[in-house]
C-alpha cells in the first residue's frame, strides 16, 4: 500500500491514528490531519446526532486552488471557507472529497455544525415581529448563541424574585414592612444595622413593571453567562454583583433614609460580563421608530450613559449609583475571568475570532 505524503510538509508521511473515535491520518511533523470524506462526516455526526451528515453541504465559498497535493489522488487541493459566514480556509480535494486540516484549524472543523447554527442565529435580520415587540415593550431583542444546557440557576433566580414579589404585592402594609426590613437602608447599614439588606434588597421590587424589566434582562443575559461559567460559579458572581452594587450605592448615599431595592445592580453586573464576553452577539436598539442591531458593549455603553444622564437630572427615584456600581463590579469580574471563559468555551472563542462574519 502506498504511503501517503503530508500535503504541507511534502516529505513527511502520514500516520494512521484515531481522533475522537474516528480513523484519520496525522502528520507527526506539522500536526495536520487528513480526513477521508466519510471520516469527517462521522466526526461531525457525533456533534449533531445526524447519521446522514455530509460536510460538503456545509462548505462556504471556494476561494481558489492551492499548491498542496491530495494525499490520496495527488490532485490539487482547493481552498474553501469552512462555512458560509466563517472564512477560515480548509483544503478540499474536489475528486475524492478528502479534507486537509491544519493543526490550528481542527477545533473549528470539529465544532462547525454548532458554529453554523450559532452564526445563523446571530445573523438573523430584524423583522416586523421584533419591531413590534420592542416598540411596545421598550425592551431589546437578543441575537446570540443558543444555550446548549438548561440554565437552572437563571430560572431559579427568576422564580424566586417573582415569588417574593407575589408574597407582598397585593398587601400594602406587608409590602411596606417587607421593604423596611429587607431593603438596603444607608442610614441603618452605616450604623451597623440591617447589614443583610445589602443582599436581600436585590430580591425585592417596587412594582410589576420594575420586576418584569429586571427579569427580562436576567433571562436575556443569564442563560448564556450560566453556560459559560457553570451553574454555581454563575450564582456566586450574580450575588457578588448584587452585593457590590448595594455597597457602591451605600457609599454614595451614605446616611440616606431612602431604601434601595431591586435586582438592577446585580443584572448591571451581568450586563458588563455579557458585553465583554459575547462581542459577537447583537441587541436591538430603537432609534425613534428605526430598529438597529448593536454589539452588546455599545448597547451597554448607551445604557450606562443614560444612567449618568439620569443621575444629573435626578428626581425619578432610581438608584443610579447601584446600577453603575453593579456594572463596575461586573466589568472587573469580566476582565479577570475573560481568558478563562474564552479558554473553556470553544464556541464563544470561535464566534469571537476574525473568521466569523457577523451581520448587524
Amino acid at each position: 500500500m502506498r504511503r501517503k505524503v503530508c500535503p504541507h510538509c511534502t516529505t513527511a508521511f502520514l500516520t494512521p491514528t484515531r481522533y475522537q473515535d474516528t480513523d484519520i491520518e496525522l502528520c507527526q511533523t506539522c500536526g495536520g490531519l487528513w480526513f477521508e470524506k466519510q471520516a469527517l462526516n462521522e466526526l461531525l455526526a457525533e456533534q449533531t446526532a445526524d447519521a446522514g451528515m455530509d460536510y460538503t453541504q456545509r462548505l462556504g465559498n471556494k476561494v481558489g486552488p492551492t499548491d498542496l497535493k491530495c494525499p490520496d489522488c495527488r490532485g490539487v487541493l482547493k481552498h474553501y471557507h469552512l462555512l458560509q459566514d466563517f472564512t477560515l480556509e480548509v483544503d478540499v480535494c474536489a475528486k475524492c472529497e478528502g479534507v486537509w486540516v491544519e493543526h490550528d484549524e481542527v477545533e473549528a472543523v470539529q465544532h462547525s455544525p454548532r458554529l453554523q447554527g450559532a452564526l445563523a442565529r446571530v445573523n438573523k435580520k430584524t423583522h416586523a415581529g421584533t419591531w413590534l415587540f420592542q416598540f411596545f415593550s421598550h425592551l431589546p431583542v437578543e441575537y446570540n448563541i443558543p444555550p446548549h444546557r438548561t440554565p437552572w440557576v437563571t430560572w431559579a433566580l427568576m422564580l424566586l424574585n417573582v415569588l417574593i414579589f407575589a408574597s407582598y404585592a397585593a398587601y400594602p402594609a406587608l409590602a411596606e414592612n417587607t421593604i423596611a426590613q429587607f431593603a438596603s437602608r444607608p442610614d441603618l447599614i452605616s450604623r451597623g444595622d440591617h447589614l443583610w439588606g445589602l443582599l436581600t434588597s436585590t430580591f425585592l421590587h417596587g412594582n410589576l413593571i420594575h420586576l418584569a424589566g429586571n427579569m427580562y434582562f436576567l433571562w436575556l443575559t443569564g442563560d448564556n453567562l450560566e453556560e459559560a461559567l457553570g451553574h454555581w460559579r454563575f450564582l456566586a458572581l450574580y450575588l457578588l454583583c448584587g452585593i457590590g452594587a448595594s455597597a457602591v450605592s451605600l457609599f454614595f448615599n451614605w446616611g440616606s433614609d431612602i431604601p434601595s431595592l431591586g435586582a438592577s445592580g446585580a443584572i448591571a453586573g451581568l450586563f458588563a460580563m455579557y458585553g465583554l464576553w459575547f462581542r459577537h452577539a447583537s441587541l436591538t436598539f430603537m432609534v425613534i421608530i428605526y430598529q438597529v442591531k448593536l454589539a452588546p458593549m455599545y448597547y451597554m455603553l448607551i445604557w450606562l450613559g443614560l444612567n449618568f444622564l439620569g443621575m444629573l437630572i435626578g428626581g425619578d427615584g432610581v438608584d443610579y449609583w447601584g446600577h453603575i456600581g453593579g456594572f463596575a463590579v461586573g466589568m472587573i469580574i469580566a476582565l479577570l475571568l475573560h481568558r478563562w471563559v474564552i479558554e473553556h468555551n470553544p464556541l464563544v472563542r470561535l464566534m469571537s475570532s476574525p473568521h466569523a462574519r457577523l451581520v448587524r
